[in-house]
């Protein structure tokens, strides 16, 4: 990947200073047409496809307005189209950099993006991404959940009790508990109730050579346990985990979920608008 490519990344997202391989990994570079645009041989903008998703586009601050951006979205819709799609995705939600067009909050509260709502996007759902520093982080703060509740990682001789409440909770989730990641849970009498997938070290959006990122990810709690604390708690109890181990940050991806991980302290960095658009 042209190390230009890379420096134009940063110049549009200087908050995230990633390192050039991490970029090129979590982008799957490799697997993406590279277009880039600008002149005397430089390039001052750029965007990655991947099938039918336009996994990044980039210009450059100085060199933005100029229709720069424009041209490069009509060349990446002509290259989906060319391959035979028919639809054309911002970001793609088995990204590991960006699963959707980055919005400007004040847009996206509104669920708008207005760059590529005129040029024929149009969406009705996003998602944000949130963090914490775990350096200061305690639980003691955190809403008691019921006494008989104990917590910990998934054993192997429970994971099909472990795939029966991920089932209770979003099937869809199914394909990712299957991945091996570390499950931390939440029991009660001795049923499981309550389980999110624990990665430390995690290659994230936000990971430099640095830190230490955990990442929490797939948080349910069956319906019948809920209401009494236990996905607090449970989440709290996994955040020490990480923390233990040397983790810096703690990264919540994909979630609609701000007031409800508000409350041990994440914050949100980063909005998402799920566009798409019918080509011709």
């Amino acid at each position: 990947m042209d190390n230009r490519i890379y420096e134009i990344f940063l110049q549009c997202f200087p908050q995230f200073p990633m390192g050039a391989e991490a970029f090129s990994r979590l982008l799957d570079a490799e697997n993406c047409e590279i277009i880039e645009s600008g002149g005397n041989g430089s390039p001052v903008g750029f965007a990655a496809v991947k099938g039918n998703e336009i996994r990044l586009l980039c210009v450059e601050p100085r060199s933005q307005g100029k229709g720069i951006g424009s041209e490069l979205l009509r060349r990446s819709e002509e290259i989906i189209a060319g391959n035979g799609h028919d639809r054309a995705v911002l970001g793609g939600t088995d990204s590991e950099l960006f699963i959707g067009a980055v919005a400007p909050e004040e847009q996206w509260n509104d669920m708008h993006c207005y760059f590529f709502e005129d040029r024929g996007y149009t969406a009705s759902d996003g998602c944000i991404e949130m963090k914490m520093p775990l350096s200061g982080f305690t639980a003691e703060n955190i809403p008691k959940c019921p006494s008989d509740v104990t917590f910990g990682y998934c054993p192997e001789e429970k994971r099909s009790e472990l795939f029966e409440a991920v089932r209770l909770v979003d099937e869809e989730w199914l394909q990712y508990f299957k991945m091996g990641s570390p499950v931390f849970t939440a029991s009660r009498n001795g049923k499981l109730v309550g389980f999110c997938i624990v990665d430390v070290n995690a290659e994230t959006l936000i990971s430099t050579k640095d830190n230490n990122i955990g990442m929490i990810g797939c948080v349910g709690v069956i319906p019948e346990a809920r209401r009494n604390g236990i996905g607090l708690s449970m989440v709290a109890r996994a955040m020490t985990d990480v923390r233990s181990k040397g983790c810096d940050e703690a990264f919540i991806h994909y979630t609609h979920l701000d007031w409800w991980y508000g409350k041990l302290g994440f914050s949100t960095f980063l909005h998402y608008w799920f566009g798409t658009k019918k080509l011709k």
